[in-house]
């Protein structure tokens, strides 16, 4: 917030506002802070904006912003919002706000925010939910935190975090690149997926695996499009086509990145040459809290998967792809059936405008087993109507 200048009686009445009590210096200024976000009383997880209004007579220079004991930013002007990650852990956090206007006042406000109250020493692991609300075809964006029931089993869950699309993305974008690709699908393909990359936004990460029997082009995450985009450049089809491998790949690579873990996945579904079965991809994405999202090309008159090959033939190629299906929905993501390569650009951006419009929400389980036991979760908005998807359970480890 730049320098605001009220009148002391306005300022008086700041002195209701939680966490907000004036003081005067010398000289007669007069300097509030007032700590909106995270809030008081309520545990803080993950990563959010700190957010903070400042009151003063005169110009306000500079107000810092320091967690843990640690100064983690400077701002000069308002809005007084800085995005932090304080982690998952069930901890205590302390969060110091420091004002100084320009004849050097200096005001502080403190704000600490508690940990669960357990009764016993539990390993809690947070649970988020990538929450897709739909209603008459529309995604439905108007909905608050009160609106959402969490049911862990048969349990209801406290909501602990509740965050919109402006949860930081972190995406591999996997293309089949095999010899199916040629005519043209591939260059299609890789417009597809320049479309999305462009449409990232700076907080955001991606990376680019292209593969076939074999990784062909692989990119290291960032949030600069221009490095992912130099390396689609002169790529040519060529070998078989191993989507369990590489999807598999894909999910251990999100693995140890932090924000929005997502896998876009184009390509027919015809896997011949993969060592791993899609038993073993969905055993790993049951494991993560990956969305995955298929775009998948199937010729016109097509009647499903009959390949055969070394490794397994007609029915079980069938029930591969059949695995896929489920390693998709189980994550909450969503398959996007095309016949035409020049349909992939629509299918890409409407991916990037869902994971925009999601509810991102999570909870700690009331109770764990820690058995390695698959764990049913369902979301619920109490309304007619709605359509909601979202990530179907957890392993309980």
């Amino acid at each position: 917030m730049k320098g605001w200048g009220i009148a002391v009686a306005g300022l008086a009445g700041l002195l209701a506002f939680p966490h907000a009590d004036l003081c005067a210096a010398d000289g007669g200024s007069a300097v509030a802070i007032a700590i909106t976000n995270p809030r008081a009383g309520v545990t803080s997880f993950g990563e959010f904006d700190i957010e903070a209004q400042v009151f003063s007579e005169e110009v306000v220079a500079k107000v810092e912003f320091w967690v843990d004991g640690e100064k983690i930013g400077v701002l000069t002007k308002r809005p007084y919002r800085l995005r932090v990650d304080v982690g998952y852990e069930n901890e205590e956090h302390t969060y110091r706000i420091v004002a100084t206007t320009l004849t050097g006042v200096v005001k502080e406000e403190i704000l600490v925010t508690p940990t669960i109250s357990v009764d016993l020493e539990i390993d809690l692991k947070l649970q988020q939910l990538y929450i897709t609300v739909s209603r008459q075809g529309q995604r439905a964006l108007d909905l608050k935190r009160g609106d959402f029931s969490i049911y862990d089993g048969k349990q209801r869950q406290e909501i602990v975090t509740f965050e919109r699309g402006e949860v930081p993305i972190t995406a591999v974008v996997l293309l089949d690149a095999s010899e199916s690709m040629t005519g043209g699908r591939l260059e299609k393909a890789l417009a597809g997926a320049r479309t999305f990359v462009e449409g990232l936004e700076e907080i955001d990460q991606s990376r680019l695996l292209l593969f076939s029997d074999q990784v062909l082009v692989s990119t290291e995450f960032t949030n600069q499009p221009i490095d992912i985009l130099h390396s689609l450049e002169g790529t040519r089809p060529s070998g078989g086509t191993a989507v369990n491998d590489h999807l598999y790949l894909a999910l251990k690579q999100l693995e140890t990145q932090s924000g929005r873990p997502v896998v876009v996945l184009f390509s027919d579904g015809t896997d011949a040459h993969s060592v791993m079965s899609m038993q073993d991809v969905l055993w790993k994405a049951r494991r993560s809290q990956a969305l995955v999202y298929w775009v998948q090309l199937v010729a016109i008159g097509a009647k499903g998967n009959t390949i055969s090959t070394a490794w397994r033939n007609g029915e079980m190629s069938r029930e591969e792809s059949r695995l896929l299906t489920k390693v998709v929905n189980d994550s909450g993501g969503s398959t996007y059936t095309i016949e035409h390569a020049d349909q992939l650009g629509a299918a890409f951006q409407d991916i990037l405008g869902e994971l925009r419009e999601q509810y991102v929400i999570g909870y700690y389980p009331s109770e764990s087993n820690s058995d390695g036991s698959w764990r049913k979760v369902k979301v619920d908005v109490g309304r007619a109507g709605f359509r909601v998807r979202h990530r179907e359970g957890y392993v309980d480890n």
